[in-house]
C-alpha cells in the first residue's frame, strides 16, 4: 500500500476569500480542501455555509485493493457540508475507507461503519448507509455508497459524514484515520461542457471476427453492438502495433511504435519517464482521470498509472487472471458516477476474454454456446495446449468447444460493458466520446497456433475499432480505410483541444470519423516484439507483407521457448503476401507465386525497413536494387573487431564471416532487400570492396550514410550516420551502408522485476 500525505496549511484569509455571496451549490470534496476553501469547528469565519470540519483534514493517495484514489484525510469526528442541492437528478456519490495504517494498530480494527444525515430544517434523515469488517476480506476495501437527493432539489440543506471504526482504541480518534474519497453531491450538467468526456473501452485478447458488429454467426456482443456500433461508427481495418498486451497498450498510449520506447528485454517493458501518456496529457487539459486495468501485467510502477487521479490494476499474480468483468466494474462504476459533473476519462481494460475461457456462465466446462460437448477439454486447458503440455485431442470436436468458450467469454464481457454503459446518465453520455478497442487478437489454431504473441496474422493483429458520439459521429456509419490503434491518441487531443506532439506517427482520425474528409492513405506497421528472431508486418490497402528473420541467433532458455521456436519454424515463412479483399483468412502465400509482388513489395517492404531501423542499433549493410538473382559480394575491413554480426532478412543460400577485422559477405540478391548488422565498435571502417556479378561496383553503386557515394579510403562513424533509413533504391544495383543516428531515441526503462513476475504468471516467459 502507498501513501502520500501533505498537511494542509491555511489561514483565516483564505477562508475569508473562498467565500462567495451565494451558497454553495453542489460539490466536489477534494476540490475545495485543495483550494482551502473550508473552515474548521469553532474557528470565527464570516459565514457557516460550505464545508466545516472538526480539525484540519489533510489530502493524501490511498490505496486499497490494488485501486489508488486521492482522499481527504479526517478523524472519526463528523464533518459537515451546507449548501444548495442542484436542480434535476441530483445525487451523492462516496467512497471511504481507513487510513491502510489504520489496519496494522496493535489493538486492530475489525471493520468501518459510515453513514450520512441530510438536515432540512428541523428534519433529519439518513440518506446513505454502508458498513464492512475488514476480517471478512483479505484486506481493506473501499466502501462506496450512493444516495437519491432529488427530492433536496433546489434546495439549501446540510449534509453530515459520520464514520465509525469499530472497536478503534481511544487514544486513535484524535488521528486522521478515515480516507474519504470521491465525495461529491451533483445533477447532470444542464449543458454540454466545452470539452466532451472520453470512456476509453479495452478489452483484452479480444477478436474482431468474433464480435456481432463484423458480422460473427453468434451473436456474441449484442451490447457492444446495440450500444455503440448502432449509434456511432465501425472502423473496418484497425491494426494493432503488437499482437501482445504490453507492447500495444504502449504504443495506443504514447501514439508511438512501439518498438521506439522497447527493447529485447521484456521485463523493462513499460512507458518510461521521458514518455507522457495519454492520461497524463488529458489531465493537464483539466480532465478528471481513472484508470481501471484488469491485467496484471500493467501494475502500478510500469508508467501506464501516471496521469490518472485513481489508477486501478491487480498486481502481478496469476491467481488475478481468474477474476471477471463483474469485479473490474466494482471499481469502475464507483467512480464513473461520481465524475460525471465534469469532463473526465474513464480508461476501462477488461481482461476477458484472456485465457482461461472461463465465467460464471460457463458451467462444468461448457459453453453455453455448445451445451453438448461430450469431449474432455475446458476452458482451463488454454494455456497448457499452446506450451504443448496438454495437446488437443481431437482438433475437429474439440476445436469447435474451444471457440464456443472463448465466445462466451466475449458475451460476458458485452453484459458488464453495458452495465458500464448504463452508469452513464442521458446528459453524460450525449456528451460523451466512446471509444471500444482490443490490445490484440487470439489464435485458434487458425495458422498452426494458439493464444497470441508470437505471429503478426490477422487473428491477431485485426482488432475491432468501434466509436461513439452522439451528434458528431453519424450513427450506423462503417469507416473503410487502414487504422493503426496508435491514432488514437492524437485522435482523442483534437477532440479534447489539446496539442498535437511532432514525435507522433498517428494522426487524428476526427475528420475521417466525422464524415468531413477521407481517411488518408497510411500503411500500419506490426511487430511481435515477444522475444526471439524478429518478424514485423506492414498492411496497406488490403495488401499485407509479413517478414520473418530465422536465421536471427537465438538459443531458447528454457523448454517453453523451445517448443514455441520450433512451432514457429515449422509454420512462418520468411516472406507471406497475402491479398486480404480475396484472402481474409491469409490461407494462400503469394510471396513466391505473385507476379506483383515487385509492385507491393515497393510499397509494404519500406514501412518495415523504415520502422525497424528505428530500432535495430549497429552497421546496416543492405543489397540496393540489385537484380533477383544477382551476385552481390564484397568485403569490409575495420579498425578494430567488432563483436559479432547478425543476419536481416538473408536466406540459406547467403554467406556472411567475419574473423577478427575482417568481414566478408556473399549475397543472392532477390526482389526484396536483406543483408547484415554488424554489431559492436569495429572503429572506422578502413577499406570497403564490392562485386556484382564478379563485376566491380563503381564509387556510385556503394552509398554511405544518408546517400553519399563511396570515395574511396576509411569512413569515420560520422559519416556513416542516418537519421532516418535511407531507402534502397539504386536503379543499377549496389550496397548501402549506413548507421541509424539514435541520439534522440528513448531512453528505456530498467529491468523491473514486478513486470517480470507479471509476465511469468500469464506465462509470456519462464
Amino acid at each position: 500500500m502507498r501513501l502520500r500525505s501533505c498537511l494542509l496549511l491555511g489561514g483565516m484569509a483564505l477562508l475569508l476569500a473562498a467565500c462567495g455571496r451565494n451558497h454553495p451549490e453542489g460539490f466536489q470534496l477534494r476540490p475545495l480542501v485543495e483550494r482551502h476553501q473550508y473552515r474548521v469547528a469553532g474557528v470565527a469565519a464570516a459565514r457557516e455555509d460550505g464545508l466545516t470540519f472538526p480539525t484540519r483534514p489533510e489530502l493524501s493517495l490511498v490505496e486499497h485493493d490494488h485501486e489508488r484514489r486521492p482522499v481527504v484525510l479526517t478523524t472519526v469526528a463528523p464533518w459537515s457540508w451546507r449548501g444548495r442541492i442542484p436542480r434535476g437528478k441530483a445525487a451523492l456519490h462516496l467512497g471511504m475507507e481507513t487510513l491502510p495504517a489504520a489496519w496494522r494498530t496493535p489493538d486492530g480494527i475489525t471493520g468501518i461503519e459510515a453513514w450520512v444525515v441530510a438536515k432540512d430544517g428541523r428534519q433529519r434523515e439518513v440518506v446513505a448507509v454502508g458498513r464492512t469488517r475488514g476480517k471478512d476480506y483479505d484486506g481493506p476495501r473501499w466502501l462506496n455508497l450512493d444516495a437519491d437527493l432529488s427530492t433536496y432539489a433546489g434546495r439549501e440543506i446540510t449534509l453530515e459524514f459520520h464514520a465509525d471504526l469499530l472497536d478503534l482504541p481511544p487514544r486513535y480518534r484524535g488521528a486522521n484515520l478515515v480516507s474519504w474519497g470521491p465525495v461529491a453531491v451533483s445533477a447532470p450538467p444542464r449543458r454540454p461542457a466545452r470539452r466532451p468526456n472520453i470512456l476509453f473501452i479495452l478489452v483484452d485478447t479480444l477478436r474482431r471476427d468474433h464480435l456481432t458488429p463484423y458480422g460473427y454467426f453468434r451473436d456474441t456482443s449484442p451490447e457492444i453492438a446495440r450500444r455503440i456500433a448502432k449509434p456511432g461508427v465501425v472502423v473496418e481495418d484497425a491494426y494493432s502495433q503488437a499482437p501482445w498486451t504490453l507492447p500495444s497498450v504502449v504504443s495506443l498510449m504514447t501514439g508511438r511504435q512501439p518498438g521506439e520506447i522497447l527493447g529485447a528485454d521484456l521485463a523493462t517493458y513499460g512507458i518510461p519517464d521521458g514518455v507522457e501518456p495519454m492520461a497524463e496529457r488529458l489531465a493537464k487539459l483539466g480532465y478528471a482521470t481513472g484508470g481501471f486495468l484488469a491485467n496484471p501485467t500493467l501494475h502500478t510502477g510500469a508508467g501506464f498509472e501516471r496521469g490518472f487521479a485513481t489508477y486501478y490494476a491487480p498486481p502481478p499474480d496469476v491467481t488475478w487472471i481468474f477474476r471477471h468483468a463483474d469485479g473490474l466494474n466494482e471499481h469502475a462504476l464507483p467512480w464513473l458516477k461520481a465524475h460525471q459533473d465534469r469532463p473526465f476519462f474513464a480508461y476501462v481494460h477488461y481482461v476477458d476474454p484472456h485465457d482461461p475461457y472461463d465465467n460464471p456462465d460457463i458451467v462444468n466446462g461448457k459453453s453455453p454456446f455448445l451445451p453438448n460437448y461430450d469431449g474432455p477439454v475446458t476452458g482451463q486447458w488454454i494455456h497448457n495446449i499452446y506450451t504443448g503440455y496438454s495437446p488437443v485431442p481431437d482438433l475437429a470436436r474439440d476445436l469447435p468447444q474451444i471457440q464456443a468458450l472463448y465466445d462466451s467469454e466475449i458475451h460476458f464481457v458485452d453484459r458488464y460493458i453495458g452495465r458500464l454503459l448504463d452508469a452513464l446518465g442521458p446528459e453524460a453520455l450525449a456528451n460523451t466520446l466512446i471509444v471500444f478497442t482490443a490490445d490484440h487478437g487470439e489464435e485458434h489454431h487458425d495458422h498452426g497456433g494458439w493464444k497470441h504473441g508470437q505471429a503478426l496474422y490477422e487473428e491477431q493483429i485485426h482488432v475491432p475499432l468501434l466509436l461513439r458520439w452522439d451528434g458528431h459521429i453519424p450513427a450506423g456509419t462503417r469507416l473503410p480505410g487502414t487504422v493503426r490503434l496508435l491514432d488514437l491518441l492524437p485522435t482523442l487531443m483534437a477532440v479534447a483541444g489539446g496539442p498535437i506532439d511532432p514525435v507522433w506517427e498517428g494522426i487524428d482520425l476526427l475528420p475521417a470519423l466525422t464524415g468531413k474528409a477521407h481517411l488518408p492513405e497510411r500503411p500500419a506497421f506490426s511487430q511481435h516484439l515477444a522475444g526471439g528472431p524478429l518478424r514485423a508486418a506492414a498492411i496497406l490497402d488490403h495488401k499485407k507483407l509479413i517478414l520473418f528473420n530465422p536465421l536471427e541467433p537465438f538459443v531458447p532458455k528454457n523448454a517453453l521457448e523451445d517448443y514455441i521456436w520450433k512451432k514457429d519454424l515449422a509454420r512462418l515463412q520468411p516472406v507471406e503476401l497475402y491479398d486480404l479483399a480475396r484472402d481474409s483468412k491469409e490461407t494462400v502465400n503469394l510471396a513466391a507465386t505473385s507476379p506483383t509482388l515487385p509492385a507491393i513489395a515497393a510499397r509494404l517492404a519500406p514501412v518495415i525497413h523504415r520502422r525497424l531501423d528505428f530500432d535495430l542499433p549497429g552497421l546496416k549493410v543492405m543489397t540496393d536494387g540489385a537484380p533477383a538473382g544477382a551476385r552481390l559480394a564484397g568485403s569490409l575491413t575495420f579498425e578494430r573487431p567488432p563483436d559479432r554480426w547478425v543476419p536481416y532478412f538473408l536466406g540459406c543460400e547467403d554467406k556472411v564471416e567475419l574473423s577478427g577485422r575482417s568481414l566478408r559477405f556473399d549475397l543472392l540478391a532477390s526482389t526484396l532487400a536483406k543483408g547484415f548488422r554488424v554489431e559492436g565498435d569495429g572503429g572506422k571502417i578502413e577499406s570497403i570492396a564490392a562485386t556484382l556479378d564478379g563485376r566491380p561496383l563503381p564509387p556510385a553503386q556503394v552509398r554511405i550514410g544518408m546517400d553519399t557515394p563511396y570515395a574511396g579510403g576509411p569512413i569515420g562513424p560520422a559519416a556513416l550516420l542516418a537519421r532516418e533509413w535511407p531507402g534502397l533504391a539504386h536503379p543499377a544495383g549496389g550496397v548501402r551502408l549506413w548507421v541509424h543516428d539514435m541520439a534522440s531515441n528513448v531512453k528505456r526503462r530498467e529491468h523491473d522485476p514486478e513486470t517480470e513476475r507479471g509476465l511469468r504468471a500469464l506465462g509470456y516467459i519462464q
